[in-house]
């Protein structure tokens, strides 16, 4: 499919062509593993699994794939047959009902920002150290804050720009990252011949009074979060080439190789462990590690560039944010959507979109100077948020699949096909055990109080105007197809032609 043919069924939906359609195969699959970002995975949950279940947890990895996979199967489907930026909202919208579409995008705007608030958070942390700072609370939070600006700028650039810059820092983490971590276990395994034996991958750590399966199921929650954002590329889908074949399969290349990257790294990290004690109580596990086996310049070499690939995953992580508020705004839902939605005609990037997550994003940093615990609640609430979009996702999909209401496949697309329902079914009961354990564990639960209070906030909103809005057709997909048909009759003098079944909001 041409993005001729691209761009005319997205007329067919209701919106133009205005972002800028250049993202190819390869950078669309970069864009997916920068999200996902195995560097900033392990080196944000090794230390919480340590901690929480010794070095079994890493036995938790293959769960979270599988979780994942599932996802990926669902997200990919859906994407070939509805390429459009705001991907679950759009197919929870269109296919389901717009009502759920608004809580579907709203869970998914809290994941991203969130998200990408937390990394920059993390990457504060790492610099201050490296930088030789006194890295207090205040200091960490105002190099969070210049990461986010930072970010914001490139984005504010335009796409080519930032994927560019993605590519470069995909490929120092492929190369150095990847190859430190080979360094090591050359190290330990050949030359010093100082490591753990493989029977140290199912020894307990000190889990308290719990039983010990709750803390190793706890310490999965810790490689779930390194996994979350497989379905990135499908929100860049009005910016990539031939999207309906393209992003299907990135999305699964991105997700193969992070897993096994990530599961490589956690296993050598786990068997190069000189001190389990000292390592399991560090603030900074991964760099100790490097340090012990090697010097300590050495570790913070490799710290400084995978501080390059923390960058790219706030960089990236705040790309597909953007393109989501956009595409909320794009469809009226939003408070000040008719500022959310305007697209630079000159970067061909929805600018107002950009600077406003910037905006959110920095709120929550300057909120930890007021409580660094209430901080780290808002951050919590990332894989809250991803994990709302995936059961709300596949519950409205599983109704739209008994009703027929799924588009019918594109030739040569990726295509569930009679394995769909099965599919959701599966999903649906994986995603909201996770879910459940996101909310109902101790170790999480205050999370949840903020996660909540927070969806609160979408309902009233939805309660007191968006929900008259939708009922009217002034907010959600006919809002769009309206306003889109208004246009071209304007241009052309000459109203559209009507829509595909699969356009129209059940």
């Amino acid at each position: 499919m041409s993005d001729l043919d691209e761009d005319r069924r997205l007329g067919e939906l209701g919106y133009t062509q205005a972002l800028d359609r250049s993202v190819g195969r390869f950078s669309s699959f970069l864009l997916g593993f920068a999200v996902i970002s195995a560097t900033t995975a392990v080196f944000s949950g090794f230390g919480f699994g340590l901690s929480t279940a010794g070095p079994a947890f890493v036995w938790t990895f293959p769960i979270a794939v599988v979780v994942f996979a599932v996802w990926a199967l669902i997200a990919a489907d859906l994407v070939s047959k509805l390429p459009v930026s705001g991907y679950a909202y759009q197919w929870t919208s269109r296919l389901v009902n717009p009502n759920l579409g608004w809580f579907t995008g709203y869970a998914g705007a809290i994941g991203f920002i969130s998200g990408f608030t937390g990394v920059a958070y993390v990457m504060a942390g790492y610099l201050g150290g490296l930088l030789g700072l006194d890295v207090t609370t205040a200091v960490q939070i105002w190099i969070s804050v210049a990461v986010v600006v930072a970010c914001g700028l490139i984005n504010a650039y335009g796409v080519r720009l930032a994927t560019v810059l993605n590519n470069i820092g995909v490929g120092l983490e492929l190369v150095v990252t990847l190859g430190a971590t080979l360094v090591i276990a050359i190290v330990a395994f050949a030359v010093t011949g100082e490591h753990q034996s493989v029977d140290f991958l199912l020894s307990r750590g000190s889990h308290g009074e719990s039983p010990y399966v709750v803390a190793w199921l706890t310490s999965s929650l810790g490689c779930i979060f390194g996994l979350l954002g497989v379905e990135a590329a499908a929100d860049i889908a009005e910016e990539t080439r031939d999207a309906r074949r393209t992003i299907p399969r990135t999305m699964f290349y991105a997700l193969g190789a992070s897993a096994v990257v990530e599961f490589f790294m956690y296993v050598v990290f786990l068997l190069t462990i000189r001190d389990p004690a000292a390592v399991a109580d560090s603030s900074s596990p991964i760099a100790d590690i490097f340090a012990a086996q090697v010097s300590p310049w050495f570790a913070k070499a490799v710290v400084a560039v995978a501080l390059t690939n923390i960058l790219v995953c706030v960089l990236a992580n705040m790309l597909v944010a953007t393109r989501l508020v956009y595409a909320m705004g794009r469809d009226n839902v939003l408070p000040g959507s008719a500022a959310l939605r305007r697209v630079s005609t000159r970067h061909k990037v929805p600018t107002t979109a950009v600077w406003t997550t910037c905006a959110v994003s920095v709120l929550l940093l300057l909120s930890a100077l007021a409580s660094a615990q209430t901080f780290s609640y808002i951050i919590g609430m990332s894989a809250l948020g991803y994990f709302g979009v995936y059961v709300l996702s596949t519950a409205g999909l599983l109704v739209a699949h008994v009703r027929g209401r799924i588009p019918a496949p594109t030739p040569d697309c990726f295509d569930l096909g009679r394995r769909r329902g099965p599919v959701y079914v599966g999903g649906l009961v994986v995603f909201t055990i996770v879910l459940l354990a996101l909310l109902l564990l101790p170790d999480f639960r205050a999370n949840a109080v903020v996660f909540l209070v927070v969806m609160a906030l979408a309902a009233l909103w939805w309660l007191v105007r968006l929900r008259t809005r939708i009922a009217r057709g002034d907010a959600g997909p006919r809002y769009a197809l309206a306003a889109h048909a208004a246009r071209t009759q304007a241009v052309t003098g000459v109203a559209p032609t009507a829509p595909a079944d699969d356009a129209m909001p059940a």
